[in-house]
C-alpha cells in the first residue's frame, strides 16, 4: 500500500467544538485543539502559535496547507485587508463545523478547498508555479504530523509554488524528533527564524536553501 493510500485509509478522528474559559470556541480533532475563534475585539491578543505563523509584512497571496477551522485566515483578514487566501482542508467534517461555528464562509478573500494537501500541491506545481508569497504548512492529524509532510519530494513541490522572495512557515511539535525534522526542512529550505511557544516550534523559511 502506498503512502497516499495509507493516508486515505486511516480511521477519521472525532471532530468537536469546545467552549473555552475565555468565552471563545475551540475546534478539536482527536481531542487536540486545531483552531480557535478570534476575540471580538480586533485589538485583543490571540493566544497560541497561530500568530507566529504570520510574517511581519502582509502577503498578497497565501496558501494554507491545513485550513482547520480558519484561525490563520481570520488573522490574515484582520491584519492584511485585500489578501487572497487559498485554504486546503482534507477533513470534510472539519469544514462543516468551520462553516457552521467559525464563520469560515464570511472571511473575505478566502477560497476554502476540500482536498488532500499532497494531491493538491502535486496537481498545482505545474499550473501555478511561484504564485504564493506565503505558504503556511500545518498538517496534523490530532497531535501527530501527517505522514509525508516533511518528505523531500513534497517539500520541493511546495517550494515550486513559492515566489522567489516568499516565505514558508511550518508548525511542528517540540518532541525528540524535532532535530531530524529541522534537518529535513534544511535539505530544501533555509531556516530564517525559529519561534517556540509551549509545545510548538514555528519555523520561517525561504527557498532555495543556501547549501543547495
Amino acid at each position: 500500500m502506498t503512502k497516499k493510500a495509507r493516508r486515505r485509509a486511516q480511521r477519521p478522528l472525532p471532530v468537536r467544538t469546545v467552549a473555552r474559559k475565555d468565552g471563545r470556541l475551540a475546534l478539536e480533532v482527536g481531542n487536540v485543539t486545531q483552531s480557535v475563534t478570534l476575540p471580538e475585539d480586533e485589538a485583543g491578543e490571540v493566544q497560541g502559535y497561530w500568530p507566529l505563523m504570520l510574517p511581519e509584512r502582509c502577503p498578497r497571496r497565501v496558501l494554507l496547507l491545513g485550513l482547520g477551522g480558519g484561525t490563520l485566515p481570520a488573522l490574515l483578514a484582520r491584519r492584511c485587508p485585500g489578501v487572497v487566501i487559498v485554504g486546503i482542508e482534507r477533513n470534510a467534517e472539519v469544514l462543516v463545523v468551520a462553516r457552521r461555528e467559525f464563520g469560515l464562509d464570511a472571511l473575505v478573500g478566502l477560497e476554502a478547498v476540500e482536498a488532500d494537501a499532497f494531491d493538491w500541491v502535486e496537481e498545482h506545481t505545474s499550473s501555478e508555479p511561484a504564485s504564493f508569497d506565503l505558504i503556511c504548512l500545518d498538517l496534523f492529524e490530532g497531535g501527530r504530523l501527517t505522514p509525508g509532510t516533511l518528505a523531500r519530494p513534497f517539500l520541493r513541490q511546495v517550494a515550486s509554488l513559492l515566489e522567489a522572495d516568499g516565505v514558508l512557515t511550518v508548525n511542528l511539535m517540540r518532541t525528540a524528533r524535532l532535530p531530524d525534522q529541522l534537518h529535513r526542512l534544511e535539505s530544501v529550505f533555509t531556516i530564517e527564524q525559529q519561534l517556540r511557544l509551549w509545545g510548538n516550534a514555528v519555523l520561517h523559511l525561504t527557498f532555495p536553501a543556501a547549501s543547495s
